[in-house]
C-alpha cells in the first residue's frame, strides 16, 4: 500500500505498523485462518489504531491544531466502524465481507486519511515544535 510519509516520526512508524497488520490480516483471510485468529488480529489492529489516534489527538490538543474537532471526529467514526466490523465478524463470520471491507474500504480510507488529514496535521505539529 502506497501512502506519503508525514512530518512526524511517530506517525510514520504507526502508519507502517498499521499497513503491516492490515496486510497480515488479509493474508490470514486468504489462508482461511480460524475465525478466532482473525478476530484476534482485527482486535490488535483496532487497539493499535486507537492508541495511534489518541497520541495524534494529544499532540493536536497540545499545539492548538485548529481543525482538531474535525480530525477527532474522523477518528471516532473510523473506530466505530472498526468495532462494528469486529462485532459483525463475531456474530456471523463472513470472510468475503471482511476481506472486501479491509481490501477496499479500509485501504482507501487509510491512503486518503494519511494523504490529507495526517499530512496537514503532522506539518502543523512539527512546525509548532521547531
Amino acid at each position: 500500500m502506497e501512502y506519503p510519509q508525514v512530518a512526524l516520526d511517530f506517525m510514520n512508524r504507526d502508519h507502517a505498523d498499521f499497513v503491516t497488520m492490515h496486510t497480515a490480516l488479509l493474508a490470514a483471510l486468504d489462508a482461511n485462518a480460524a475465525s478466532a485468529e482473525l478476530a484476534l488480529q482485527l482486535e490488535t489492529l483496532i487497539a493499535h489504531t486507537r492508541h495511534h489516534f489518541a497520541e495524534e489527538e494529544r499532540q493536536m490538543q497540545s499545539t492548538g491544531f485548529p481543525p482538531y474537532a474535525m480530525h477527532k471526529g474522523e477518528h471516532e467514526r473510523v473506530l466505530a466502524q472498526m468495532e462494528q466490523q469486529l462485532q459483525d465478524w463475531r456474530n456471523d463470520p463472513q470472510p468475503a465481507v471482511l476481506r472486501q471491507w479491509l481490501a477496499v474500504t479500509v485501504k482507501e480510507w487509510f491512503i486518503n486519511h494519511v494523504s490529507t488529514m495526517d499530512l496537514i496535521t503532522a506539518r502543523f505539529i512539527a512546525a509548532c515544535k521547531d
